[in-house]
């Protein structure tokens, strides 16, 4: 059998398993019963399954995990650039996030607190404010700068040598970039938040290949569950070994959906304002829009006009609250604070010594239980009525019903339940 009859043998496998498997976690034999006969191209039939049919998140999760460089990242994708480097290892596959749920004993590699408990935003132990308590850190952090503190006190305490972030480009400081970030200098360039799309995994590679661990990893929800992917994943390998033993900590940034890189030229119409006047952007129920001047003027538009810019690849994607990260951090709740909960030891850990050694000051959720009240709320509706990613249209498809945007697809739009007929709801 050459390689195009194997690609479609597993594609007509994984269709199959998609309609009449009984668990979920059934579709990965598709790919995973290829390595007894020498594996496949697996790139091939990632391309035409998920990227090419436009489902593909962007977290890069199958660029960090190839051995052979088959991938370049282009646009927010991967992009095949040279599949005959394939060596057949099947990772590139199952590291996706959305071929796949998430693997049945990740609970026990992630090693929850032994109070976990789950209300609706994943497994977790407690939940608190907490921000930084270094005046340069609050000023160019976001939302009380509770992350870029924990960085700096574990690279000060040498619990990490470096982590995976986003940064900017030069030209345009609201176009995410990743980076590998070492020294304090080079973390709080990076501090702050962007709501374009930045793929920081990509500093993955970087870090393995100069051998530069331990590691922590930031990232939005869809990167931290490849990372988990990566780590986890049961095809064993020198790559999948090396992200388990070196990366320590991963801290999950909140996220509802991220924007196109087309949006900023849009908000700035939207305000009347050269675009590249932003200096800085958050989202607190509208769209918050610093900028540049001396005074730092400040300028708001309704959250629900933006919108409609969101990347349509957010809708592939059902986690708001990064539910396999040690930690998770939102900027909701009280302003000027990191609304901050935890689930791992290895989370419950880096978040104590912070503070126990005057990094970081913390408040209790009870001062203001917006925070756990939205976490929980926006975790749930992105959840709402929504299958496993494979089993969402197309990117065409949904084109075609004229409805792009992923925070009302499931509730409002084409994905909506039908309304209940009322006299059979009065018969109920």
């Amino acid at each position: 059998m050459n390689i195009i009859e194997t690609v479609a043998k597993v594609k007509e496998q994984y269709q199959n398993l998609l309609e009449t498997a009984k668990d979920d976690h059934e579709w990965a034999y598709a790919w995973r019963g290829e390595i007894n006969n020498g594996g496949f191209r697996a790139n091939d039939f990632l391309m035409g399954e998920i990227v090419d049919t436009g489902k593909c998140i962007g977290c890069a999760s199958c660029v960090a995990i190839c051995p052979t460089n088959v991938f370049d990242y282009d646009n927010e994708l991967p992009v095949n650039a040279r599949p005959d480097a394939c060596v057949q290892c099947v990772l590139c596959a199952d590291v996706c996030p959305v071929l796949r749920p998430l693997d049945k004993d990740l609970p026990q590699f992630l090693k929850y607190r032994d109070d976990v408990k789950d209300e609706g935003f994943g497994p977790y132990s407690y939940m608190l404010y907490a921000r930084a308590t270094d005046p340069e850190i609050l000023q160019k952090g976001q939302d009380g700068g509770m992350v870029t503190a924990l960085l700096l006190h574990h690279f000060q305490t040498g619990r990490l040598k470096a982590a995976v972030v986003g940064d900017v480009l030069p030209e345009n400081n609201q176009i995410g970039i990743h980076k590998l970030a070492d020294s304090r200098a080079n973390l709080l360039s990076c501090a702050g938040s962007r709501y374009t799309y930045s793929p920081n995994t990509l500093a993955l590679v970087e870090a393995m290949e100069q051998g530069i661990a331990p590691l922590a990893v930031i990232g939005v929800p869809c990167q931290i569950n490849g990372v988990r992917l990566q780590q986890n994943s049961s095809i064993k390998s020198e790559m999948t070994n090396w992200y388990r033993d070196n990366i320590k900590l991963t801290i999950g940034l909140a996220c509802s959906e991220a924007f196109t890189h087309e949006s900023l030229q849009k908000l700035g119409e939207m305000l009347d304002i050269d675009p590249g006047r932003i200096d800085n952007i958050n989202i607190k129920g509208k769209v918050v829009v610093r900028l540049d001047d001396q005074d730092g003027e400040v300028l708001n538009i309704p959250l629900r006009k933006y919108r409609e810019f969101a990347r349509p690849a957010c809708l592939y994607c059902t986690d708001y609250s990064a539910e396999t990260a040690d930690i998770g951090a939102g900027g909701i709740g009280i302003d000027g604070w990191t609304c901050t909960w935890v689930r791992t030891e290895a989370g419950h850990e880096a978040l104590q010594a912070a503070i126990d050694d005057g990094w970081l000051e913390t408040r209790p959720i009870e001062d203001e239980p917006r925070g756990y009240d939205l976490t929980r709320k926006l975790s749930l509706a992105k959840k709402k009525n929504r299958p496993h990613p494979a089993r969402m249209p197309t990117l065409a498809e949904r084109e075609e019903m004229n409805y792009l945007d992923p925070k009302t697809f499931y509730t409002k739009g084409p994905g909506a339940p039908p309304p209940k007929d009322p006299e059979q709801a009065t018969a109920a």
